[in-house]
């Protein structure tokens, strides 16, 4: 049985195309064009989506949303100011008590990045009948405990520099290639 000749170059381009686009990010565009849900399409829910899982916490009596602020070792940490801002961007702002504690007063059900100076959380925040069993009662914040996992998106890898070297190094090969295949051809 013949292989063909291209075969080997078709392998490294297809090697390479998947380097460069992940299989889950084909998958996904595929799913969009059938209609099925995707993720987040905003960079900032993106980067949410990708840095943490949403924690339910169940909103206590007046719509309040509290929760203790901590170091690594568990220690309380006091006088830090604590922001929640809600997906519709409007925003509550506290600092953390003595025992680290903190309570923002009529929060509204939904989501919202709960964040001090050195750490962060993403809340799915309940009324108190509404709230699933798992819910939480508070939030925890830990400090120090921003660890980013992750793969860049590929609108920002082929974004700039990345491009303009990649249109470059084309312009380079593929008149080579032709030049060599038209030689061996021949």
């Amino acid at each position: 049985m013949r292989v063909p000749r291209n075969l080997g170059s078709f392998a490294t381009a297809l090697a390479c195309i998947n380097l460069l686009i992940p299989l889950q990010t084909l998958s996904a565009a595929d799913a969009a064009a059938n209609g099925a849900r995707t993720a987040p399409s905003t960079p900032a829910q993106s980067a949410a989506a990708a840095k943490l899982v949403a924690r339910d916490v169940s909103l206590g009596t007046g719509n309040d949303l509290r929760g203790q602020l901590v170091d690594k070792n568990g220690a309380v940490v006091a006088k830090r100011i604590v922001v929640a801002v809600h997906a519709d961007k409007s925003s509550l702002q506290t600092v953390s008590d003595s025992e680290g504690r903190f309570r923002f007063t009529n929060a509204k059900p939904g989501t919202y990045q709960v964040a001090s100076e050195r750490s962060y959380q993403l809340c799915r925040c309940w009324a108190a009948k509404t709230a699933p069993p798992s819910a939480a009662r508070e939030v925890l914040l830990v400090e120090g405990d921003l660890t980013l996992r992750g793969q860049r998106p590929v609108g920002e890898l082929l974004s700039g520099p990345v491009l303009i070297g990649l249109i470059i190094a084309a312009a380079i090969i593929i008149p080579i290639a032709v030049h060599n295949s038209q030689k061996t051809a021949s």
